[in-house]
């Protein structure tokens, strides 16, 4: 990739997020050097680029820099192109219409090869489950964009009908229904309220008395229960658990979109009580009061009573010592693999992983020496050995070592970053769809919308 690409998507990702971004997750993402990013952040800026930030805090592209991105890439035009067939299939007649107008214009602009690829119908969206609608859909959008109270008449789901007044926060497409959320003047709370359900709607003259952003934020802290600080209780404790985690609180620092998924699945699979504090990358994660728990302002990190403990293996053999009663460690004599496989995820397959996903590898014996996990290749055949015709890591039983090795395996499968062998998907399809590892997967997934809505 030429620099100038690449400076153009350095752009495209700032104008993508709405909070800071680190200088090393943007350099991961840009597949570069932290040092290389830090060159191409200031020839940026010397472009006019407003980007506010610096080494080690962050960086956030203020609005108002016009200078347009680089043609489309094919797959941008694929995303476009599904995007539009969806929304004209999943919407009301007048967004199905504006969806192929847009399809339109950008096919006007595009060169030959790439306005072919918009028409390419290799990527297809499969029919939804439709119910009649007695409204039409544009009504709703007119009183969300106008931000005007609706009058309507509903039939709940035990034929029950009702006329309401209520304020329209957010028009949800579902595959299977739509839903409008709402602040019912009837009930004095946010409902949801099914589109096909909704018999009969009058937009009135008179506005809520807030304004639709700060509705759709309350909306989300009082229909999304987890928050920046949440209690996250997974599945019902033994009394002994119970009893010994009375006496300590257990804390997870964590951010939705991190290796602290880890963490999160090791607590459900405990299942003893624990509340979670959400850190952003770039400022409550670099604050005075986390650097206290984690000097690295990383996560995860957890705290147990008096107890703080950081980095991910570490976590996990702790938590499996702290609660015996999970059973996620085997008896000390037969602690072998279990020590050996859990340390060799985090001291050899997560560098190496990470090192070959950004296209650096030790190339010569004398560099691979100097590194504790010698080569990519070496790695992965070791690993592969150590998980063949295995359902777990270190014996017969599930332990926290798998939840770590399982997790890498699982990361890298799914971007592409580890070799796509039978080996790793056979030990993987064991485990991906172990209760506690959903139920922490679902938390995480409604920790990262609350974020994503948050007003910035």
């Amino acid at each position: 990739m030429s620099r100038t690409h690449r400076l153009f998507d350095i752009l495209q990702m700032l104008r993508r997020r709405r909070r800071p971004a680190s200088g090393a997750e943007l350099a991961r993402e840009a597949g570069v050097s932290l040092r290389t990013l830090y060159r191409d952040i200031a020839a940026l800026q010397s472009l006019g680029a407003e980007i506010d930030g610096e080494p080690g805090v962050g960086y956030v592209l203020r609005p108002g820099f016009l200078l347009p991105p680089l043609m489309f890439s094919e797959e941008e035009i694929e995303a476009l192109a599904l995007g539009a067939r969806w929304v004209a299939r999943r919407t009301d007649n007048a967004l199905s219409d504006a969806a192929r107008n847009a399809v339109a214009k950008i096919s006007a602009v595009l060169p030959k090869n790439l306005e072919e690829r918009l028409e390419d119908d290799a990527l297809i969206v499969g029919p939804g489950w439709e119910r009649p609608q007695h409204i039409d859909l544009r009504l709703l959008r007119q009183a969300l964009r106008e931000e005007r109270k609706l009058a309507v008449s509903y039939r709940d789901d035990k034929g029950a009908r009702t006329e309401r007044v209520i304020w329209p926060v957010a028009l949800g497409f579902f595959e299977s229904t739509r839903v409008l959320a709402a602040w019912c003047e009837l009930r004095a709370a946010f409902r949801h309220f099914r589109a096909d359900r909704i018999e009969a709607a009058l937009i009135l003259d008179a506005r809520p008395p807030r304004r639709r952003r700060a509705l759709v934020k309350d909306w989300r802290q009082n229909m999304l229960t987890e928050a920046d600080s949440v209690p996250a209780y997974g599945r019902s404790a033994s009394a002994d658990a119970k009893g010994a985690v009375m006496t300590k609180e257990l804390v997870l620092y964590t951010n939705p979109q991190s290796r602290g998924m880890i963490a999160h699945w090791m607590l459900e699979e405990i299942g003893a009580p624990y509340s979670i504090e959400v850190k952003d990358y770039g400022t409550t994660i670099k604050a005075p009061e986390y650097l206290a728990v984690n000097p690295m302002g990383k996560v995860p990190a957890i705290r147990h009573g008096d107890q703080v403990v950081t980095e991910t293996a570490a976590i996990c053999a702790y938590l499996a010592d702290a609660f015996p009663q999970a059973g996620l460690a085997p008896e000390p004599p037969a602690r072998g693999d279990y020590y050996r496989w859990l340390f060799f995820a985090a001291g050899c397959v997560e560098p190496a992983m990470n090192n070959h996903a950004v296209g650096w590898d030790p190339a010569t014996p004398e560099m691979q020496g100097r590194f504790g996990y010698g080569s990519y290749a070496a790695v992965m055949d070791a690993l592969a050995k150590a998980v063949a015709g295995r359902r777990y890591i270190a014996g017969d039983t599930f332990t926290a070592a798998d939840i770590y090795v399982g997790s890498m395996i699982g990361f890298g499968l799914r971007f592409g970053v580890i070799d796509r062998r039978a080996e790793f998907e056979a030990y993987w399809s064991g485990l991906e769809n172990r209760p506690a590892r959903l139920r922490a997967g679902a938390q995480a997934e409604k920790l990262a919308s609350k974020q994503a809505w948050e007003p910035v």
